[in-house]
């Protein structure tokens, strides 16, 4: 630039032109998306929300002579440039980096395909934090794929396996057909439902009671539980939570889910919708279904987008409205005093383990899928954990899956569980949310 301005050449001019430039690199790099060279918003809150971000150019009409000399401006002609609005997001910059930390490290050590992080207030429905592995940097977008551009947690389905497993048993004990401690037969491992269909569970159970079901985490016991409560009221709680439809979050490209119509569920359907299969789902849709427990019985509208001001700083008419309810899920009861202490005990003492801390109590549910790919189930498999805490009173509910796990591990409890467990921590000490549990000094 600087020798072609040394040439002084005639006919060629120089003007300057505006970067957009993200200062915190990767960070919330799938939220915010990226502009072209014209800051026309391409993905993310960038795509969402560009007409508010954008502003309009001004402009004037004016006479000119002959030789292109101006010599006067029409009155009310001129049409005065707007700046555009600012938007603040509900992602805590500090969450956002402790969440896409601990993915990093988990997909270090378990050498994912993909993976996804959330983190969302249980009692607001904002999102926290919103992470995906892979990632790129929007500095230098093109030297990052489509595949490590997309932003997972709103655009990719998948089956929920295990993690549904709370979510139809608080409709089962909603409804009142069982009560926690109802008991059923487990068949010890190996469900033969008829020649050609046969149900298993990683261990194999006796007779486990409804609470148990879920901490050992038994699709035998789940399949029993669906038979019972028919695919009807199965179909009206999977619509109740609002799967197989968009939760509305203001970022482009969301996907809906699968929730099949009625008519096209097989006579298994009861037996394999409840524990995790036949419905996909988003992270994102997964998450808010859970805050719904944790918050004590409502379905919130997830939120990304916190204010809107003008150039002065003053708000813009639009109030967005946190929380936004959708729709009361399960009773306050149900969900509190009998869904959070078994979601406690699959921490404690069930398959989620590995989430637990010595500060906080924390309730969750690990979730690992078998893929079907080209329908065929296949050997790889989706380790997924959600997790919120403390249980008496959440503060924070996180969601970690890994896609495809490999090094020797895949289940939820050990891929997923101990970066949530870590998430968790680090965020409510970060809150200075006060440990519930102050450890003692042996003597």
């Amino acid at each position: 630039e600087d020798v072609l301005k040394q040439l002084n050449l005639k006919g060629i001019g120089f003007r300057n032109e505006y970067k957009r430039v993200y200062p915190y690199e990767k960070l919330c790099s799938h939220i915010l998306g990226f502009t072209d060279i014209d800051q026309n918003g391409l993905e993310g809150i960038e795509s969402s929300l560009n007409q508010v971000i954008i502003g309009s150019k001004g402009s004037k009409v004016v006479e000119k002579d002959g030789r292109q000399r101006q010599f006067s401006t029409l009155q009310g002609e001129t049409v005065s440039a707007k700046y555009g609005n600012s938007v603040f997001l509900t992602i805590d910059c500090e969450i956002q980096s402790i969440v896409e930390d601990e993915l990093e490290n988990a997909c270090s050590k378990w050498k994912p395909d993909s993976a996804v992080a959330i983190a969302m207030d249980p009692f607001t429905g904002e999102v926290l934090a919103m992470a995906n592995y892979p990632s790129f940097n929007p500095n230098f977008v093109q030297d990052s794929s489509p595949r490590e551009r997309r932003n997972r947690v709103i655009t990719d389905c998948f089956e929920p396996g295990s993690l549904i497993k709370p979510l139809i048993v608080s409709g089962a004990l909603d409804s009142g057909l069982v009560k926690e401690d109802d008991e059923f037969f487990c068949h010890n491992g190996t469900f033969k439902v008829r020649r050609g269909r046969v149900i298993k569970d990683m261990h194999s159970y006796n007779y486990l009671s409804v609470s148990d079901i879920v901490v050992r985490s038994s699709n035998i016991g789940m399949a029993q539980l669906g038979m019972r409560m028919g695919k009807n009221r199965l179909y009206s709680y999977l619509k109740g939570f609002s799967f197989g439809e968009k939760t509305g979050i203001q970022l482009p490209g969301e996907a809906k889910g699968i929730v099949r119509p009625l008519n096209l569920w097989s006579r298994d359907s009861v037996m394999s919708v409840p524990y995790g299969y036949e419905t996909a789902v988003t992270p994102i849709q997964l998450v808010t279904a859970f805050c719904s427990i944790a918050n004590g019985g409502t379905l919130l509208k997830p939120q990304i987008v916190s204010r809107i001001t003008d150039y002065s700083g003053k708000r813009v008419k639009k109030k967005y409205k946190t929380p936004e309810r959708v729709r009361r899920v399960v009773s306050p009861e149900i969900a509190r005093e009998v869904m959070s202490p078994i979601l406690e005990n699959v921490v404690k003492e069930g398959t989620g383990k590995k989430a637990m801390l010595f500060t906080y109590s924390v309730a969750g549910k690990t979730g690992t899928v078998e893929k079907c790919i080209k329908r065929k189930y296949t050997n790889k498999h989706i380790g997924s954990f959600v997790g919120y805490a403390p249980v008496d009173e959440p503060k924070v509910c996180v969601l970690v899956s890994l896609n495809e796990p490999k090094n020797g591990a895949y289940t939820g409890g050990t891929v997923a569980a101990p970066a949530v467990g870590n998430i968790i921590e680090r965020t409510l000490d970060y809150m200075e949310v006060g440990p519930q549990y102050v450890q003692t000094a042996q003597r």
